[in-house]
Protein backbone atom coordinates (compact mmCIF):
# COMPACT_ATOMS: atom_id res chain seq x y z
CA UNK A 1 0.00 0.00 0.00
CA UNK A 2 1.66 3.43 -1.06
CA UNK A 3 2.10 6.35 1.04
CA UNK A 4 -1.42 7.85 -0.73
CA UNK A 5 -3.31 4.99 -0.61
CA UNK A 6 -2.93 5.00 3.36
CA UNK A 7 -4.63 7.69 6.27
CA UNK A 8 -2.38 7.65 8.63
CA UNK A 9 -4.13 8.83 12.21
CA UNK A 10 -2.85 9.64 14.86
CA UNK A 11 -3.05 9.35 18.81
CA UNK A 12 -1.45 12.70 20.26
CA UNK A 13 -2.85 12.39 24.38
CA UNK A 14 -0.81 11.07 26.55
CA UNK A 15 -1.56 7.67 27.67
CA UNK A 16 -1.25 8.12 30.74
CA UNK A 17 -4.96 9.75 30.37
CA UNK A 18 -6.67 6.78 29.65
CA UNK A 19 -6.53 4.21 32.88
CA UNK A 20 -8.50 1.54 31.44
CA UNK A 21 -7.07 -1.60 31.52
CA UNK A 22 -4.90 -2.23 28.49
CA UNK A 23 -6.72 -5.23 27.17
CA UNK A 24 -9.49 -2.66 26.53
CA UNK A 25 -7.65 -0.10 25.17
CA UNK A 26 -6.23 -2.44 22.65
CA UNK A 27 -9.30 -3.84 21.75
CA UNK A 28 -11.01 0.23 21.11
CA UNK A 29 -7.52 0.94 19.01
CA UNK A 30 -8.13 -2.12 16.85
CA UNK A 31 -11.44 -1.30 16.42
CA UNK A 32 -9.90 2.20 15.02
CA UNK A 33 -7.91 0.44 12.27
CA UNK A 34 -10.40 -2.19 11.56
CA UNK A 35 -12.62 0.39 10.17
CA UNK A 36 -10.97 0.47 6.88
CA UNK A 37 -8.31 -1.59 5.60
CA UNK A 38 -6.54 2.23 4.94
CA UNK A 39 -6.15 3.06 8.16
CA UNK A 40 -2.86 3.05 9.59
CA UNK A 41 -3.15 4.21 13.36
CA UNK A 42 0.12 5.79 15.54
CA UNK A 43 0.80 7.20 18.52
CA UNK A 44 3.06 10.22 18.77
CA UNK A 45 3.92 13.41 20.49
CA UNK A 46 3.29 16.91 18.58
CA UNK A 47 5.37 18.39 20.30
CA UNK A 48 8.27 16.24 20.22
CA UNK A 49 11.87 17.05 18.70
CA UNK A 50 13.09 14.18 18.32
CA UNK A 51 13.34 13.10 14.52
CA UNK A 52 11.32 9.98 14.73
CA UNK A 53 8.43 11.74 16.24
CA UNK A 54 8.88 14.40 14.00
CA UNK A 55 8.61 11.64 10.87
CA UNK A 56 5.37 10.12 11.95
CA UNK A 57 3.52 14.02 12.74
CA UNK A 58 4.70 14.51 9.14
CA UNK A 59 2.86 11.72 8.08
CA UNK A 60 -0.46 12.62 9.77
CA UNK A 61 -3.73 12.79 7.95
CA UNK A 62 -5.71 12.96 11.18
CA UNK A 63 -5.27 13.21 14.78
CA UNK A 64 -6.71 12.63 17.83
CA UNK A 65 -5.81 15.16 20.18
CA UNK A 66 -6.67 18.59 23.09
CA UNK A 67 -4.39 21.36 21.39
CA UNK A 68 -2.05 21.76 18.76
CA UNK A 69 1.34 23.65 18.27
CA UNK A 70 1.37 27.09 16.69
CA UNK A 71 3.22 25.46 13.99
CA UNK A 72 1.45 22.63 13.30
CA UNK A 73 1.03 23.33 9.73
CA UNK A 74 4.85 23.08 9.27
CA UNK A 75 5.42 20.35 11.06
CA UNK A 76 2.08 18.50 9.81
CA UNK A 77 1.67 19.18 6.35
CA UNK A 78 -0.85 16.64 5.26
CA UNK A 79 -3.27 17.20 8.20
CA UNK A 80 -6.94 17.32 7.07
CA UNK A 81 -9.06 16.69 10.50
CA UNK A 82 -8.59 16.78 14.22
CA UNK A 83 -10.42 15.04 16.38
CA UNK A 84 -10.88 16.71 20.39
CA UNK A 85 -10.43 14.59 23.05
CA UNK A 86 -12.78 16.94 24.98
CA UNK A 87 -15.75 18.70 24.46
CA UNK A 88 -13.52 22.06 24.23
CA UNK A 89 -11.99 23.16 20.85
CA UNK A 90 -10.31 25.91 22.30
CA UNK A 91 -6.58 24.90 21.86
CA UNK A 92 -6.96 23.32 18.68
CA UNK A 93 -9.21 25.92 16.04
CA UNK A 94 -7.25 28.64 15.19
CA UNK A 95 -7.54 31.40 12.10
CA UNK A 96 -4.32 29.00 10.42
CA UNK A 97 -6.30 26.29 11.02
CA UNK A 98 -9.31 27.40 10.09
CA UNK A 99 -7.51 29.34 6.54
CA UNK A 100 -5.87 25.62 5.53
CA UNK A 101 -9.09 24.12 5.54
CA UNK A 102 -9.12 21.69 8.57
CA UNK A 103 -11.78 19.89 9.90
CA UNK A 104 -12.15 20.06 13.97
CA UNK A 105 -14.45 17.78 15.32
CA UNK A 106 -15.70 17.68 19.43
CA UNK A 107 -16.21 15.10 21.89
CA UNK A 108 -18.85 16.92 23.11
CA UNK A 109 -20.96 14.12 24.86
CA UNK A 110 -19.01 11.26 24.67
CA UNK A 111 -19.08 11.38 28.85
CA UNK A 112 -22.65 13.21 28.95
CA UNK A 113 -24.14 11.42 31.05
CA UNK A 114 -20.82 10.58 33.94
CA UNK A 115 -20.68 14.71 33.96
CA UNK A 116 -24.45 15.44 34.70
CA UNK A 117 -24.41 12.53 37.24
CA UNK A 118 -21.93 14.20 38.94
CA UNK A 119 -23.96 17.93 38.22
CA UNK A 120 -26.56 16.47 39.57
CA UNK A 121 -25.24 15.34 42.63
CA UNK A 122 -24.20 18.74 43.88
CA UNK A 123 -27.71 19.30 43.37
CA UNK A 124 -28.68 16.60 45.40
CA UNK A 125 -26.09 17.18 48.43
CA UNK A 126 -26.55 20.31 48.76
CA UNK A 127 -30.37 20.50 49.37
CA UNK A 128 -30.27 17.38 51.78
CA UNK A 129 -27.37 19.15 54.02
CA UNK A 130 -25.06 15.99 53.24
CA UNK A 131 -22.03 18.34 54.15
CA UNK A 132 -23.52 19.33 57.36
CA UNK A 133 -24.33 15.97 58.20
CA UNK A 134 -21.14 15.29 57.52
CA UNK A 135 -19.71 17.73 60.41
CA UNK A 136 -21.90 16.72 62.54
CA UNK A 137 -20.85 12.88 62.58
CA UNK A 138 -17.05 14.11 63.02
CA UNK A 139 -18.22 16.07 65.77
CA UNK A 140 -20.08 12.91 67.45
CA UNK A 141 -23.11 15.05 67.47
CA UNK A 142 -26.72 13.63 67.33
CA UNK A 143 -28.34 16.69 65.96
CA UNK A 144 -31.15 16.36 63.52
CA UNK A 145 -30.11 18.13 60.22
CA UNK A 146 -33.00 17.82 57.99
CA UNK A 147 -32.67 18.57 54.34
CA UNK A 148 -35.15 19.96 51.50
CA UNK A 149 -37.55 18.09 48.96
CA UNK A 150 -36.51 18.21 45.17
CA UNK A 151 -39.75 16.94 43.92
CA UNK A 152 -41.98 20.47 42.97
CA UNK A 153 -38.63 22.82 42.67
CA UNK A 154 -37.27 23.86 39.61
CA UNK A 155 -34.03 22.96 38.13
CA UNK A 156 -32.70 25.17 35.57
CA UNK A 157 -30.18 24.37 32.81
CA UNK A 158 -27.42 26.63 31.00
CA UNK A 159 -26.76 24.92 27.74
CA UNK A 160 -28.84 22.70 27.02
CA UNK A 161 -26.77 20.37 24.50
CA UNK A 162 -25.58 16.51 25.67
CA UNK A 163 -24.79 17.26 29.12
CA UNK A 164 -27.66 19.84 29.48
CA UNK A 165 -30.39 17.10 28.48
CA UNK A 166 -29.05 14.25 30.40
CA UNK A 167 -28.97 17.36 33.43
CA UNK A 168 -32.64 17.61 33.06
CA UNK A 169 -33.53 14.04 32.71
CA UNK A 170 -32.21 12.94 36.23
CA UNK A 171 -33.86 16.28 37.94
CA UNK A 172 -37.39 14.94 35.92
CA UNK A 173 -36.58 11.70 37.76
CA UNK A 174 -36.80 13.21 41.14
CA UNK A 175 -39.54 14.98 40.69
CA UNK A 176 -38.45 18.26 39.56
CA UNK A 177 -40.06 21.00 36.75
CA UNK A 178 -36.96 21.70 34.07
CA UNK A 179 -36.39 25.27 32.73
CA UNK A 180 -33.89 25.79 29.88
CA UNK A 181 -31.55 28.23 27.72
CA UNK A 182 -30.53 27.25 24.57
CA UNK A 183 -29.46 28.85 21.06
CA UNK A 184 -32.62 26.99 19.54
CA UNK A 185 -35.62 28.20 20.68
CA UNK A 186 -38.16 27.15 17.23
CA UNK A 187 -38.71 23.72 18.09
CA UNK A 188 -39.90 22.62 21.80
CA UNK A 189 -37.85 20.10 24.08
CA UNK A 190 -39.27 16.83 25.34
CA UNK A 191 -36.89 17.40 28.42
CA UNK A 192 -37.47 20.54 29.58
CA UNK A 193 -41.15 22.13 30.42
CA UNK A 194 -39.93 24.95 29.26
CA UNK A 195 -37.63 26.31 26.76
CA UNK A 196 -35.92 30.61 26.70
CA UNK A 197 -33.54 31.67 24.20
CA UNK A 198 -30.00 33.58 25.54
CA UNK A 199 -31.51 36.92 26.01
CA UNK A 200 -34.26 35.07 28.31
CA UNK A 201 -31.40 33.98 30.73
CA UNK A 202 -32.05 36.53 33.63
CA UNK A 203 -35.59 35.69 33.50
CA UNK A 204 -35.25 31.49 33.46
CA UNK A 205 -32.54 32.30 36.51
CA UNK A 206 -35.69 34.16 38.36
CA UNK A 207 -37.90 30.84 38.50
CA UNK A 208 -34.92 28.01 39.84
CA UNK A 209 -34.18 26.88 42.63
CA UNK A 210 -31.10 25.79 41.59
CA UNK A 211 -29.33 25.90 38.27
CA UNK A 212 -26.62 23.66 36.46
CA UNK A 213 -24.43 25.61 33.87
CA UNK A 214 -23.07 23.54 30.87
CA UNK A 215 -21.91 26.18 28.20
CA UNK A 216 -19.57 25.60 25.49
CA UNK A 217 -16.59 28.26 25.65
CA UNK A 218 -17.25 31.06 23.08
CA UNK A 219 -17.69 34.31 22.80
CA UNK A 220 -21.51 34.30 23.24
CA UNK A 221 -21.10 32.57 26.46
CA UNK A 222 -18.24 34.58 28.08
CA UNK A 223 -19.27 35.60 31.42
CA UNK A 224 -23.31 35.07 30.96
CA UNK A 225 -22.66 34.48 34.79
CA UNK A 226 -22.17 38.27 36.33
CA UNK A 227 -23.35 39.74 38.98
CA UNK A 228 -26.59 41.01 37.26
CA UNK A 229 -27.36 37.33 36.79
CA UNK A 230 -26.38 36.32 40.05
CA UNK A 231 -28.73 39.04 41.36
CA UNK A 232 -31.60 37.51 38.83
CA UNK A 233 -31.21 34.03 40.68
CA UNK A 234 -33.92 33.46 43.27
CA UNK A 235 -32.50 34.49 47.17
CA UNK A 236 -31.07 30.71 49.01
CA UNK A 237 -30.63 29.49 45.12
CA UNK A 238 -28.04 26.99 44.31
CA UNK A 239 -25.37 26.76 41.36
CA UNK A 240 -23.73 24.68 40.06
CA UNK A 241 -20.61 24.73 36.99
CA UNK A 242 -19.80 21.73 34.80
CA UNK A 243 -19.15 24.03 31.31
CA UNK A 244 -16.72 26.38 31.54
CA UNK A 245 -14.76 28.70 33.79
CA UNK A 246 -15.26 31.63 31.17
CA UNK A 247 -18.88 31.67 31.77
CA UNK A 248 -18.71 32.63 35.18
CA UNK A 249 -17.56 36.32 37.03
CA UNK A 250 -16.28 34.42 39.45
CA UNK A 251 -15.80 37.20 41.88
CA UNK A 252 -19.67 38.11 41.52
CA UNK A 253 -20.51 34.67 42.43
CA UNK A 254 -18.41 35.13 45.18
CA UNK A 255 -19.73 38.28 45.89
CA UNK A 256 -23.22 36.66 46.11
CA UNK A 257 -22.44 33.82 48.38
CA UNK A 258 -20.79 35.87 50.95
CA UNK A 259 -24.02 38.15 51.21
CA UNK A 260 -26.20 35.63 51.22
CA UNK A 261 -28.61 35.86 48.28
CA UNK A 262 -26.91 32.76 46.70
CA UNK A 263 -27.79 29.54 49.36
CA UNK A 264 -24.77 27.57 47.73
CA UNK A 265 -22.49 26.74 44.75
CA UNK A 266 -20.60 24.15 43.24
CA UNK A 267 -18.08 24.67 40.67
CA UNK A 268 -15.79 21.71 38.77
CA UNK A 269 -14.24 24.42 36.44
CA UNK A 270 -12.24 28.05 37.04
CA UNK A 271 -11.14 30.64 35.10
CA UNK A 272 -7.60 29.49 35.73
CA UNK A 273 -6.49 25.79 36.07
CA UNK A 274 -5.78 24.54 37.84
CA UNK A 275 -7.16 27.08 40.15
CA UNK A 276 -3.80 28.65 42.34
CA UNK A 277 -3.39 27.96 46.13
CA UNK A 278 -3.83 30.97 47.27
CA UNK A 279 -7.04 31.75 44.95
CA UNK A 280 -9.41 33.56 47.15
CA UNK A 281 -12.42 31.15 45.83
CA UNK A 282 -11.08 28.26 48.03
CA UNK A 283 -12.37 30.26 51.33
CA UNK A 284 -15.22 31.85 49.72
CA UNK A 285 -18.44 30.49 52.36
CA UNK A 286 -21.00 27.63 50.99
CA UNK A 287 -18.99 26.96 47.40
CA UNK A 288 -17.43 23.54 46.77
CA UNK A 289 -14.66 23.23 44.47
CA UNK A 290 -13.54 20.03 42.56
CA UNK A 291 -10.30 19.94 40.25
CA UNK A 292 -12.30 19.48 36.42
CA UNK A 293 -13.39 16.25 37.95
CA UNK A 294 -16.80 15.40 36.77
CA UNK A 295 -16.10 13.51 34.17
CA UNK A 296 -15.32 9.32 34.33
CA UNK A 297 -12.10 8.45 32.55
CA UNK A 298 -13.30 5.23 31.48
CA UNK A 299 -16.54 6.10 30.23
CA UNK A 300 -14.82 9.15 28.10
CA UNK A 301 -12.46 7.48 26.62
CA UNK A 302 -15.14 4.62 25.66
CA UNK A 303 -17.16 6.80 24.56
CA UNK A 304 -14.27 8.69 22.38
CA UNK A 305 -13.26 5.56 20.46
CA UNK A 306 -17.19 5.04 20.00
CA UNK A 307 -17.05 8.54 18.03
CA UNK A 308 -13.46 8.28 16.56
CA UNK A 309 -14.38 4.79 14.73
CA UNK A 310 -17.99 6.45 13.77
CA UNK A 311 -16.26 9.81 12.54
CA UNK A 312 -13.67 8.43 10.65
CA UNK A 313 -16.54 6.13 8.54
CA UNK A 314 -17.84 9.42 7.72
CA UNK A 315 -14.57 11.40 6.68
CA UNK A 316 -13.39 8.03 4.32
CA UNK A 317 -16.96 8.12 2.72
CA UNK A 318 -17.36 11.73 2.66
CA UNK A 319 -19.97 11.95 5.16
CA UNK A 320 -20.81 15.07 7.47
CA UNK A 321 -18.97 14.31 10.86
CA UNK A 322 -20.40 14.28 14.19
CA UNK A 323 -19.32 17.26 16.51
CA UNK A 324 -17.91 19.15 13.82
CA UNK A 325 -16.93 22.84 14.90
CA UNK A 326 -18.25 25.75 12.94
CA UNK A 327 -15.12 27.42 13.00
CA UNK A 328 -16.71 31.23 12.97
CA UNK A 329 -18.74 30.47 16.14
CA UNK A 330 -15.72 28.08 17.91
CA UNK A 331 -18.40 25.13 18.64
Amino acid sequence: MTRDERIVVGLAYPPEWDRRPAGTIARDVRSVAEVDRRVVLTHCRLDAGDERSAALVRDLDVVVALSLPSDVLRIAPRLRWVQSVGAGVGGLVSRDVTAAGIRVTSASGVNAVAVAEFAFARVLAHFKRFDELRRLQAEHRWSPCHGTQLAGKTLGVLGFGAIGVEVALRARAFGMSVTAVRRRVDRPSPHADRVYGPHETHAMLAECDAVVAALPESAATAEVMDADAFAAMRPGAFFCNVGRGSAVVEQAMAAALRSGHLGGAAIDVARREPLPTDDPLWDVPRLVISPHSATAADAHFAGLYGLLRDNLARFLSGRPLINEVDPERGY
